[in-house]
């Protein structure tokens, strides 16, 4: 990056000293002239380029150029440095708005004229990012989230669901997509087709990938307690997604910054065996991204804390009678780790920024995320071997809230590759 500036900056210098030369016969109208158009986005200096992307930097060569106080990519003005112009050259980026009309051309004005120069303004193909609920069903409308959804009168947006459906598209502006479900719409990606080009989601729709929680039956030795000594307010159907869902809480239990209540609001699924793996590959943390869907009421105190732990830190497989019962570096209290000053974990707070989600929506977070401790702090993550065993719990966060009485329920805790 600091050879692509150096470039710029030799190349705008050399620019204006050439244009410094001529300074006597600079002029402030009559008619511009653009002979060619250099990219300086590239490590190349010398590469005349016919077409760009949106916020590309770019040099105009030509004559006449002094006077010029207007550039318009397409109809889209650009910003316009004095200390860039010269006669020979304006230094110029193209403007980030997309354009109203593709008519792939400069515009440039004086006081007294203007030309018209070829150039193509490039608008990259959709950038898809997120869906804002992955279980919804056939029939249901939901929001898929990303940038660059241009809907071209001649070419149409259009929106793809795995099994060749398409979408009906209730609205559309540039980072947001409102859309029917299609009916035969199957498990996987999402394709979005502008005049600029497709992209297929990073995620999937009704994603099933590498669920490490479903709170199913017979997911574990011991339904009730799912490989762990809390099962929260226990599970329910209806209203769910696919199956059973987590409740933690009921409604009647109070929530407040500091309360310690893990027989209501925490759940625990121990790592079983010590050969049991980790749920991804913890080596590449940057890699992978943790999902799961969620709706809830009344919350407004304390986090949703979601930790992960391996055989050395809790263990627990007693259920199946082999004699093996329970091994924990915290001694007797097992779940101490949760309120240790160093182990690592998300902290999941939604209403600190005024989001309430009464309706079920798709969470996503980056596992690099898993770093803060109980209290909000920054810790070391942890590395291989620490990612076999879940827990979540509604406790501390570090952030002032009110006393609540909130119930929170949980579905498809996955965790997938990121892209």
């Amino acid at each position: 990056m600091n050879k692509v500036l150096n470039i710029i900056l030799i190349f705008a210098l050399l620019i204006m000293s050439f244009g410094c030369e001529n300074e006597d016969e600079q002029v402030t109208g009559g008619k511009p002239e653009v002979q060619y158009v250099r990219a300086l986005s590239t490590e190349l200096p010398d590469n005349l380029v016919t077409g760009e992307f949106l916020g590309a930097r770019l040099a105009i060569i030509g004559k006449g150029l002094a006077g010029v106080n207007k550039i318009l990519f397409n109809d889209v003005p650009a910003v316009l440095n004095p200390a860039y112009i010269t006669d020979n050259s304006i230094i110029v980026s193209i403007p980030s708005a997309i354009p109203g009309v593709k008519q792939n051309l400069i515009k440039l004005y004086t006081a007294t004229d203007s030309c018209y120069y070829d150039f193509e303004v490039k608008v990259p193909a959709p950038t898809v990012n997120s869906m804002s609920f992955e279980w919804t069903v056939a029939g249901d409308v939901t929001e898929i989230n990303g940038n660059y959804f241009i809907d071209d009168p001649n070419v149409p947006l259009q929106v793809t669901f795995t099994g060749d459906v398409a979408a009906t598209i209730v609205d559309i502006d540039l980072s947001k997509i409102t859309v029917e479900v299609p009916e035969g719409a199957l498990e996987g990606p999402v394709t979005i087709t502008s005049v600029y080009g497709s992209t297929k989601s990073p995620f999937h729709y009704k994603d099933s990938r590498n669920i490490i929680a479903t709170f199913n039956n017979g997911i574990s030795p011991d339904y009730d307690y799912y490989s762990g000594w809390h099962g929260g307010s226990g599970v329910a159907t209806e209203g769910g997604i696919n199956g059973n869902y987590l409740r933690l809480g009921d409604g009647s239990a109070e929530m407040t910054d500091d309360a310690w209540n893990d027989g209501t609001f925490s759940w625990e699924n121990w790592t079983y065996l010590a050969t049991d793996p980790d749920f991804f590959d913890a080596s590449k943390m940057n890699n992978y991204v943790l999902k799961f869907e969620i709706k809830y009421t009344d919350w407004s105190a304390a986090a949703l804390q979601i930790i992960f732990t391996g055989a050395s830190d809790v263990m627990l497989n007693w259920q199946n009678g082999n004699g093996l019962t329970f091994d924990s570096k915290w001694g007797g209290s097992a779940n101490s780790y949760v309120s240790s000053a160093d182990y690592p974990r998300m902290l999941i707070i939604p209403w600190k920024d005024g989001i309430y989600n009464s309706d079920w929506t798709t969470v996503t977070i980056p596992m690099s995320e898993c770093k803060y401790n109980s209290g909000g702090e920054a810790v070391s993550p942890q590395g291989t071997g620490h990612y076999s065993g879940l827990t979540l719990f509604v406790n501390e966060g570090g952030i002032a809230g009110t006393p609540c009485h909130p119930t929170l329920w949980i579905d498809n805790v996955r965790i997938v590759p990121a892209k």
